[in-house]
């Protein structure tokens, strides 16, 4: 089969169409319309039919291959996926508080409720020292034993008595700073000292042991009462006791005797107190943290006549002729 060219029309058209060039073949026949459908109708016959076959039975299909061994090896190549964005850390951690909400709230609220029982179960601690530190120079307390309380009254201006808690035959003055003045039929009986704004002769409340074994020794020689000891318990990281009264106490005293006087310098040693610590209703104070020591200090200082019979001292040790005035008065500025 070629393909030639109507040399009169310049058509192209197979060489086996038996009407030749189609330009030409319609000059041929005109305009005729029977001429036109037997051509169609002769077309349509020369057009191969198609035969449709029917449907094969199951036994003329070949057989199915069948994998005897391993598993389905599954796609050579993977089908191809969607890029999912990745989450953030504060994403999943949004999506995890909106799965498990019940559970994160009741945990929060647990948590909120042990650390509030915590807090009110510990200990909570309040600075208090006790003595008060020393601070500064303290002015000298110009009283001394055995002399007469008018001298007192005269340098320090006059006050009004009161009687001792410790025996009722003692009026007692308050020069206030912490000092008081126990008088017996108008002679100084003893000088107490409860802070530390005061000294007398040198020693000062709230000075360290040391120091105030060093003082004492320069009035006369130094006696040491100990007396048995409670120790201290821990509570909430500190030591402490129950009580100011359960704190233990040292004494140390020097006499002073005839021809510089008739007296006894008394001084109670304690530990110092740091503060308070407090658990629900009780109340403790501290001498110091847990793993350290307490520090001793003077908790007062006591001057006690020796000629007079009074509740501070023993016996009397001197007449009533030997009696010195003690330390020389001098006005408080």
């Amino acid at each position: 089969m070629a393909v030639v060219r109507c040399p009169t029309h310049n058509v192209p058209y197979n060489d086996e169409n038996p009407r030749g060039c189609p330009a030409c073949w319609q000059e041929k026949i005109g305009d005729d319309p029977a001429e036109l459908m037997r051509e169609l109708a002769r077309a349509s016959k020369s057009i191969p039919r198609i035969e449709i076959l029917p449907p094969p039975s199951e036994d003329e299909l070949p057989p199915m291959p069948r994998l005897t061994t391993g598993a389905w090896p599954g796609p050579v190549t993977q089908p191809p996926r969607v890029p999912t964005p990745e989450p953030t850390q504060l994403e999943r951690f949004g999506r995890f508080l909106r799965e498990n909400l019940t559970a994160v709230v009741g945990t929060t609220l647990v948590v909120v409720a042990a650390g509030l029982m915590w807090l009110v179960s510990r200990p909570t601690f309040t600075p208090a020292l006790l003595p008060p530190a020393a601070v500064g120079d303290a002015l000298p307390f110009p009283v001394a034993p055995n002399t007469p309380i008018i001298g007192a009254f005269a340098l320090l201006g006059p006050r009004t008595p009161d009687v001792n808690p410790d025996s009722p035959t003692l009026a007692r003055y308050d020069f206030g700073r912490g000092t008081f003045v126990d008088v017996f039929n108008g002679v100084v009986y003893a000088v107490s000292l409860d802070l530390p704004d005061r000294n007398w002769e040198g020693n000062r409340v709230s000075t360290e042991e040391t120091r105030a074994r060093g003082t004492l020794a320069l009035l006369g020689p130094v006696t040491d009462e100990e007396p048995l000891a409670a120790a201290p318990f821990p509570f909430g990281g500190y030591l402490a006791y129950r009580s100011v009264n359960d704190l233990p106490r040292r004494r140390l005293s020097a006499a002073v005797r005839p021809p510089n006087g008739c007296y006894d310098i008394q001084v109670e040693l304690a530990p110092r107190i740091i503060g308070t610590t407090t658990r629900g209703d009780e109340t403790f104070v501290a001498v110091g943290r847990r793993g350290s020591s307490a520090t001793w200090v003077v908790h007062r200082v006591r001057v006690v006549s020796r000629a007079l019979r009074g509740p501070y001292a023993g016996p009397p040790a001197c007449d009533a002729p030997s009696l010195h005035a003690g330390p020389t008065p001098t006005p408080e500025p």
